[in-house]
């Protein structure tokens, strides 16, 4: 038989066949598109933005929901064709099920904006304390940039992550300014504001959030830019510093 006349008859399998065929991969295709829908909706937000908070996209899962539409599309187009699908296509939708089952079934991370605030505010407030115990017990705080970034790397929380739209992560950093109120340059999510006297008696910190995509200094509920302030002060009891704010 000659490959011409092996491919008509393939072509001849019973309509309904081919239905009740299609119908079950268009079910089993569901299973990674389903699965890879809020990653793609976290890429297309990141895409959109200079920022973006949480973890980084699935990326075995976006790869999965691919392939198994690409061969859910095959099958649809041959069953519109009143034709048999090539074997190809059943086996790209297998694969995208496969890939999504060994990708794991915890739900996607939580990608909030007010939750990576609230992980920025706690790091900031860690630090904070740490500084305030270290100027109480030493009469002054470090002036050098280093020592803060090693105490907010030492308190940063790992739900407080920030990426921008490549999808790189952006470090935490502490960044020292001339003035209480000045504002440092470049402004990125994450950062930590310092300003600390020149005798190392008294700092403040302000916290740069994420707001809409941008970044934006953390406000009080007055709408004042949130400043996290050390003073030493001679008369207080040499007791450890208050627990933390935010666990």
């Amino acid at each position: 038989m000659t490959a011409g006349a092996r491919s008509r008859a393939g072509d001849t399998s019973p309509w309904g066949l081919r239905l009740v065929h299609a119908g079950v991969f268009l079910v089993l295709a569901a299973v990674p598109l389903g699965a890879a829908l809020p990653e793609w909706r976290h890429v297309a937000r990141a895409l959109s933005r200079p920022f973006h908070a949480g973890a980084p996209p699935r990326w075995l899962l976006l790869v999965a929901s691919v392939v198994a539409a690409v061969g859910t599309a095959r099958l649809l187009v041959g069953l519109a064709r009143r034709r048999s699908a090539p074997l190809w296509a059943s086996l790209a939708v297998l694969a995208g099920v496969g890939a999504t089952l060994a990708s794991g079934r915890r739900p996607p991370e939580e990608r909030s904006e007010p939750r990576a605030n609230l992980a920025f505010l706690a790091s900031a407030r860690r630090v904070h304390l740490e500084m305030v115990g270290q100027l109480q017990s030493a009469a002054a705080v470090p002036v050098e940039v280093g020592p803060w970034q090693a105490a907010l790397e030492r308190a940063r929380r790992d739900d407080a992550r920030v990426a921008d739209r490549t999808f790189r992560a952006v470090p935490p950093r502490v960044v020292r300014v001339a003035e209480p109120d000045s504002r440092a340059e470049p402004v990125v999510p994450g950062d930590l504001w310092l300003f600390v006297t020149p005798d190392g008696v008294s700092f403040s910190l302000r916290v740069v959030g994420l707001e809409a995509g941008q970044p934006a200094l953390l406000r009080d509920e007055t709408g004042a830019p949130l400043v996290l302030r050390g003073l030493f002060n001679p008369d207080l009891p040499d007791s450890g510093p208050a627990a933390p704010l935010l666990p």
